[in-house]
């Protein structure tokens, strides 16, 4: 497994946003009782930006959206080089107004979100997320971009369940440690999503 200098693993709007359905603020004006596909995805970056505090680098959608309630289209987003699914739904049509939900696909193996859980070891008096299932996540995020996973990957303690918070964990591939800083990027409906960044050079 190599990891090039200034790797940085890239699980962040795209994974931040798995399973997450945002509706608000979603609604754009129809002409020919068609949404734009331009328009939705338009939309569509809008609200998962507002989301996760950051917008995909692009989204695409395969066809306009019909002005009627449970209508469906299916678009692609990209972010950080990484690709995902998203379905789009008509959830309401008020005169010349469509109101959207936006799904991202659940990316197999992929997922950076975890539910915080009350860990009053991790000494912060509040939610954290667990070493072992940071670890878990950060290793599958490594897999997924490198396509290959590493030996091992180890979180000595708990990342607090706040926006910004930080802990290092490390992790050791074809017998090299290397240092990983995860930072929990947002907290969207009890999940907190993840950044995992590699350092430039190993530790041994």
């Amino acid at each position: 497994m190599q990891l090039s200098t200034g790797s940085r693993i890239v699980v962040r709007a795209a994974g931040a946003l798995l399973t997450v359905a945002v509706a608000a603020g979603c609604s754009a004006s129809v002409g020919t009782k068609k949404v734009k596909k331009d328009e939705v995805a338009k939309q569509a970056s809008a609200a998962l930006g507002k989301q996760v505090g950051r917008e995909p680098d692009d989204i695409t959608c395969e066809d306009d959206l019909k002005a009627e309630v449970g209508a469906t289209i299916r678009c692609e987003l990209t972010d950080g080089g990484e690709k995902q699914g998203m379905t789009v739904t008509a959830k309401s049509v008020d005169g010349d107004k469509v109101d959207m939900d936006f799904k991202v696909d659940e990316a197999a193996g992929a997922g950076n979100s975890a539910e915080p859980t009350d860990a009053a070891s991790a000494g912060t008096g509040g939610r954290s997320v667990d070493k072992a299932e940071v670890a878990r996540q950060g290793k599958a995020a490594l897999t997924a971009q490198v396509g290959k996973a590493p030996d091992a990957f180890s979180c000595p303690e708990n990342l607090p369940a706040e926006v910004g918070a930080t802990i290092r964990c490390q992790l050791a591939s074809e017998g090299k440690q290397y240092g990983v800083t995860v930072t929990a990027k947002s907290l969207v409906n009890g999940k907190v999503s993840m950044d995992f960044e590699v350092d430039d050079t190993a530790t041994g």
